[in-house]
């Protein structure tokens, strides 16, 4: 893959949680690593959810090999958000991750 191609500064984000006093946690991010990446976009689609028509948008974001990534994580491009859904190494060499991933409002 053309090193170009990863023109996109993405911050990968890990939750952490904190109680609220009330037996119950806030969950929030912090930042982990700065890394580039390439954003593809997949696709779109509408439905109804609560009354309200809602868009979901999907994107395959390549990334160099980054470890400990999980799909709890989340990546964020400005005030874009993407949810992680899976992960797939480039098997034998593990140099990059392919990630399906889901546009969230922030």
């Amino acid at each position: 893959m053309n090193p170009g191609a990863f023109r996109h500064r993405l911050y990968v984000e890990a939750p952490y949680e904190t109680p609220d006093g009330a037996g119950g946690v806030t969950r929030a991010f912090e930042t982990l690593a700065l890394v580039w990446g390439l954003i593809e976009p997949l696709g779109g689609s509408e439905a109804m959810s609560q009354d309200r028509l809602a868009q979901r948008l999907t994107h395959r974001i390549t990334i160099r090999a980054f470890s400990g990534l999980t799909a709890a994580h989340r990546l964020r491009k400005g005030q874009r958000l993407f949810e992680i859904r899976t992960i797939r190494e480039d098997v034998p060499a593990r140099r990059l991750m392919t990630l399906q991933c889901e546009e969230i409002a922030p």
